[in-house]
């Protein structure tokens, strides 16, 4: 009697611990989406402690983690170890600032972790939820980027951190590029990648879900919309590119499994229906000028596409274990990020290191080797979750694991980390496409 009374303690405790963790969660996600406006525009005076507003719910979730033994993936303890044996060595070798080495640190033992904690926890209802969240969300999201395009920098919208300034980014033909609710323009790109993904699954996937698990079919069409006036609206290549990207990822799904054809053709239909409406009202002329313009005044300066793509990824990420003045252990961790920086008296371009650029920031701060097991844990993982996606996409046709790995893949491998909301946006990404691909669509 008293091991039953024991046993059901116990599987309380642990259904309240996930009940709990899922509920974490949902607040990382949603400070993620919102502490910039908090930074901006509700509690400015507090916008330097904001930075690290979701740490205590990390930090949350990984004791969680450990007191339940979810953390056992060799992932987590090689990047836990190694990240722990480089803040050793920062103290010791490094720049000797702790405050600025636990920054840096708990980038790998506080949010890396989280991933894999989401993946225990979350179900595949969550994920859905979370989708429709999103979808809706950006719904408002894209009329406020739109007020902020139109509007000059120095408008309420467009305050920036601390209720200074203006937020948007270099833009064209004198418009800004546009932040959202986050601090700056990076964030907004990495939220439309989330709706992107989210919104070409629920495109070829709405129908064949139970009606409970649907996207009603108008706000389907009303995303649709508002992503195709984010693109222009956003003076953003990247959150051109990374449509791209998704689109060659449905189609590879659409053409891989027969029966999910007719809903790629489907979801085509609507998609180019919309562009045409759009284009026939003028709706987003101004915004394709600036976004064309944008787009051909940067190229020029970076040699056009092959430029952009060898000088800013395939060479910035090998150009990184090019770089030989970089000490053995590093200059330190957190010594790349904004606020790491400024409190060692200089900024990220200080230090013998492009922390722009995430492979370099990695060894500039931990050195070839322990850089390279980092970085290394990174790829493999993503590979690891991106080959397991299009089993499930081929096995049982499954795109949910397919579309978010298509993110997962834009972010986790070469994200940068070192800003905390594309840290949030990685970390995410991550979670979502292991969740996905642990749990089944049925």
């Amino acid at each position: 009697m008293r091991d039953e009374q024991a046993l059901a303690l116990s599987a309380g405790e642990s259904d309240l611990a996930y009940r709990m963790c899922r509920r974490a969660v949902w607040l990382y996600l949603v400070l993620l989406i919102f502490e910039g406006a908090l930074r901006k525009w509700f509690l400015p005076s507090l916008a330097t402690p904001l930075l690290l507003v979701r740490d205590p719910v990390a930090i949350y979730l990984v004791y969680e983690g450990f007191r339940h033994r979810w953390l056992g993936s060799n992932y987590v303890k090689v990047m836990v170890v190694v990240a722990t044996v480089s803040a050793l060595a920062t103290l010791l070798v490094g720049h000797h600032n702790l405050f600025v080495s636990l920054y840096g640190w708990r980038i790998y033992f506080f949010h890396f972790p989280v991933i894999f904690v989401m993946g225990q926890v979350l179900t595949r209802d969550d994920l859905l939820r979370m989708g429709r969240f999103v979808l809706y969300l950006s719904i408002p999201m894209t009329l406020l980027v739109v007020a902020q395009f139109y509007s000059p920098q120095t408008a309420w919208v467009n305050l920036g951190i601390g209720g200074e300034g203006g937020a948007g980014g270099a833009g064209a033909l004198g418009y800004m590029r546009p932040p959202g609710t986050f601090s700056f323009s990076p964030g907004y790109t990495n939220f439309q990648a989330v709706v992107g993904c989210f919104l070409l699954y629920f495109l070829v996937s709405n129908d064949l879900l139970n009606e409970r698990r649907r996207l009603p079919k108008w706000v389907l069409a009303v995303a649709v919309v508002c992503y195709l006036i984010s693109i222009p609206t956003s003076i953003s290549r990247t959150h051109f590119f990374q449509t791209l990207v998704f689109l060659a990822f449905l189609g590879i799904a659409a053409f891989r499994k027969e029966r999910l054809k007719v809903y790629f053709l489907q979801a085509l239909v609507l998609t180019l229906l919309a562009v045409f409406v759009l284009s026939m009202w003028g709706v987003a002329d101004t915004m394709m000028e600036a976004f064309d313009a944008r787009f051909t005044t940067a190229n020029e300066v970076e040699g056009g596409i092959r430029g952009v793509l060898g000088g800013r990824y395939v060479g910035g990420l090998l150009g990184a274990f090019l770089n030989t003045d970089i000490p053995v252990c590093g200059y330190g961790m957190g010594l790349g990020t904004n606020a790491g920086a400024s409190l060692m008296g200089g900024n990220m371009y200080s230090f013998g290191f492009n922390a722009e650029v995430e492979w370099e920031r990695v060894l500039g701060e931990c050195g070839l080797l322990m850089g390279t097991v980092i970085l290394g844990v990174r790829l493999l993982f993503s590979l690891d979750i991106w080959h397991k996606a299009y089993r499930c996409l081929v096995a049982r046709a499954d795109m949910l694991p397919w579309m978010l790995s298509a993110g997962m893949m834009l972010t986790v491998p070469q994200g940068q980390w070192g800003v905390t909301t594309n840290l949030g946006f990685c970390i995410l990404f991550g979670g979502l496409a292991l969740t996905a691909v642990r749990t089944s669509k049925e």
